[in-house]
């Protein structure tokens, strides 16, 4: 039976009417991207380059936040290099966050 208190919570809906908006910004940054987790707490993305001549991890970070941006109450973590050349931010986002891999060059 379906439960509408779990809906509470979740993110889902959110994200989705976000998600084509994000993955045009990391596109013409020469980016793309691909979502992994469930979306109902936050959204888990990894980026990887697209093109020869994409932009810096830091400037695809910007310009993802600034399309989650609301009335410039979003703010972004970095948390540093990881295994496999891979650079992690968190871009918070109200009451959710993005979780935003990004592997390097």
């Amino acid at each position: 039976m379906f439960n509408l208190e779990k809906l509470k919570h979740n993110n889902a809906i959110f994200w989705t009417f976000l998600l084509n908006d994000i993955r045009e910004v990391a596109y013409k940054c020469g980016w793309a991207i691909g979502v992994h987790g469930s979306i109902v707490n936050d959204l888990d993305l990894m980026a990887m380059p697209w093109v020869e001549n994409h932009t810096s991890a830091d400037e695809l970070a910007k310009r993802i936040q600034s399309v989650v941006d609301n009335q410039g109450r979003s703010y972004i973590k970095t948390d540093g290099e990881k295994p496999n050349n891979r650079v992690v931010y968190t871009i918070f986002a109200g009451n959710t966050y993005i979780d935003l891999n990004i592997i390097k060059q």
